[in-house]
C-alpha cells in the first residue's frame, strides 16, 4: 500500500513539474497582450479614441480617425452614415435580418487580410442574423449595428476577443479589426 501511495504521489509530482515548465501562457497574460496589440494598432494608424460619440458627427479630427470606445471594450468608427431616409423602416429595429459583409484582419499583421465577405465573389450568399436575438454568432457586430443603424451604412471596428465570435479560439485573446457595412431586411 506504501508502494502505491508513493508512486502515486510521484506521479502527481511529475505531473505538476511538467507543466510547470511549459512555456504556455495565462489567460491574464493573453489579455495583456491584446490590450497592447490593440494600443499598437491604434499608435501605428494614428486613432483618437474617446469615450462619446462626435457630437458634430465628424469622424475625423485634424486628419486622425475619431474612434469611440464603448463600455463593452468595442472601438467603433462611422464611415458611411448609410441611407437616410425620412421613413422610419431604414433604421434598423429588434428582429429585422441583417446581413453584414466585411473584411477582417488580425491585430497581428493588421496589412494581411484574415477574412473576407466583402461581396459575392467571396461568398454568394452571405450569412444572416437578427439584430437583436441573443443566439447569434455575430455578438461583435450586434453592438456595431446598433450604431451604425441604417442599411448600407459602413463602419470600422476593432473588436476584443470579449466580445468576439462563437469561432473564436476561446482560449487565445485575439482582437480582431473588421471594416463592415450592412444590408437590413424587414
Amino acid at each position: 500500500m506504501k508502494r502505491i501511495s508513493f508512486l502515486f504521489l510521484i506521479a502527481i509530482a511529475t505531473v505538476m513539474l511538467i507543466s510547470s515548465c511549459s512555456d504556455s501562457t495565462t489567460y491574464a497574460q493573453q489579455l495583456k497582450v491584446e490590450k497592447d496589440k490593440i494600443a499598437a494598432y491604434i499608435a501605428l494608424y494614428q486613432i483618437t479614441v474617446v469615450s462619446q460619440f462626435p457630437a458634430d458627427k465628424k469622424w475625423n479630427k485634424d486628419g486622425k480617425d475619431i474612434y469611440v470606445l464603448t463600455e463593452s471594450g468595442l472601438y467603433f468608427h462611422l464611415v458611411d452614415s448609410g441611407e437616410v431616409s425620412v421613413k422610419d423602416s431604414v433604421v434598423v429595429q429588434v428582429g429585422d435580418q441583417v446581413t453584414p459583409r466585411y473584411k477582417e484582419y488580425t491585430m497581428d499583421d493588421p496589412s494581411v487580410l484574415y477574412t473576407s465577405n466583402w461581396s459575392t465573389q467571396d461568398y454568394t450568399h452571405p450569412e444572416s442574423f437578427n439584430f437583436g436575438s441573443a443566439a447569434t454568432k455575430y455578438t461583435g457586430f450586434q453592438e456595431a449595428v446598433a450604431y451604425m443603424k441604417r442599411n448600407n451604412s459602413e463602419a470600422r471596428i476593432i473588436v476584443p476577443s470579449k466580445i468576439g465570435f462563437y469561432y473564436s479560439d476561446l482560449t487565445a485573446a485575439t482582437p480582431y479589426y473588421y471594416w463592415l457595412k450592412i444590408k437590413i431586411q424587414k
